[in-house]
């Protein structure tokens, strides 16, 4: 197992804490590129106040537009390299998803009767998007799903396959 990842029973409760893959030299890297980026966009952001044609103003605040999602896109995955965490608790017939930056943080609730399955997550995506989503500053790296009647649940981020298998024998074995 590798040591960001926390595996503790106790008292019928399995508590599993995956701290966020972070490689230092990639996350300064990613810090340079989110200040540099933040600089072309503000440059930007500032000549949509000039007086330009209506055609020139268009273009600024469509790449205003995209800016913006890529810097929002960019600074979470930086954050979350940095602080993020996944607990995965399962207690009480309820499996606890808890995906946090810091003190901040999504939890989702199941009732283990809601549960068709939990099994290894597969991506269908092509291989460009697979290699987009394999990529530092994205966050979309998932080696499990918790099936559901309405819709799959992602979870257990930029782990490796052998510890993702580990993870679901101790979920499969908590659920019994």
């Amino acid at each position: 197992m590798q040591d960001r990842i926390d595996i503790n029973k106790e008292n019928n409760k399995l508590t599993i804490t995956i701290k966020a893959y972070l490689e230092e030299k990639k996350q300064k890297m990613l810090l340079i590129w989110i200040v540099l980026f933040s600089v072309c966009g503000l440059a930007i952001f500032s000549q949509f106040f000039e007086n330009y044609d209506n055609g020139t103003k268009v273009f600024f605040g469509v790449y205003i537009a995209f800016w913006l999602f890529f810097e929002f896109k960019v600074i979470y995955a930086y954050r979350w390299r940095k602080m993020g965490i996944e607990k995965i608790i399962v207690e009480d017939n309820e499996l606890k998803l808890i995906k946090s930056i810091g003190k901040r943080g999504i939890t989702q609730i199941f009732d283990v009767n809601e549960i068709k399955k939990i099994d290894f997550f597969k991506d269908t995506n092509g291989k460009f998007v697979k290699s987009m989503n394999e990529s530092y500053w994205n966050i979309n790296k998932y080696h499990l799903v918790v099936e559901l009647e309405k819709s799959p649940i992602p979870f257990a981020i930029d782990i490796e396959n052998k510890d993702a298998k580990k993870i679901l024998n101790e979920i499969r074995n908590a659920l019994k």
